[in-house]
């Protein structure tokens, strides 16, 4: 005889990574001139992991705006000059950066990098720590 009630079933498997709550925490690299991000981002993605982060998101902008009747060297990049100056920085570092985060990034969204970072079982950081002077006040 069958229930009135279904039972609804999952079949989704998740990762241990996607059961733990997500913490993101967030950079706003704007002000900052690309060759001046060159070793901060790869500080970020660790003081991130101290903290026990789960996703890092670099916010450097579109660069110029894709409605610009003016054709530029950006145009099929998905953002603009600083934003290939953080994701150069990632891949540049990716044997370094490997031990606090996943090789790939997601880069959906034209103004921010989000980093995916591994799970930090003893997290010792509350906040990152001073940011540089901004090159562009």
């Amino acid at each position: 005889m069958r229930s009135a009630h279904p039972r609804e079933h999952s079949n989704t498997k998740t990762r241990p990574e996607e059961r733990t709550a997500t913490v993101t925490r967030e950079v706003d690299l704007h002000g900052y001139h690309p060759y001046s991000v060159e070793g901060l981002v790869t500080s970020l993605v660790r003081q991130a992991w101290e903290m026990g982060a789960s996703k890092l998101a670099l916010i450097h902008g579109w660069g110029k705006h894709s409605e610009t009747p003016i054709v530029s060297e950006f145009i099929h990049t998905n953002t603009g000059y600083l934003g290939l100056a953080v994701r150069r920085e990632l891949r540049s570092n990716l044997p370094t950066l490997r031990q606090w985060m996943y090789v790939k990034f997601e880069t959906r969204d034209p103004g921010v990098t989000v980093v995916r970072l591994r799970p930090n079982p003893s997290a010792t950081r509350t906040a990152f720590d001073e940011m540089p002077e901004l090159d562009f006040p």
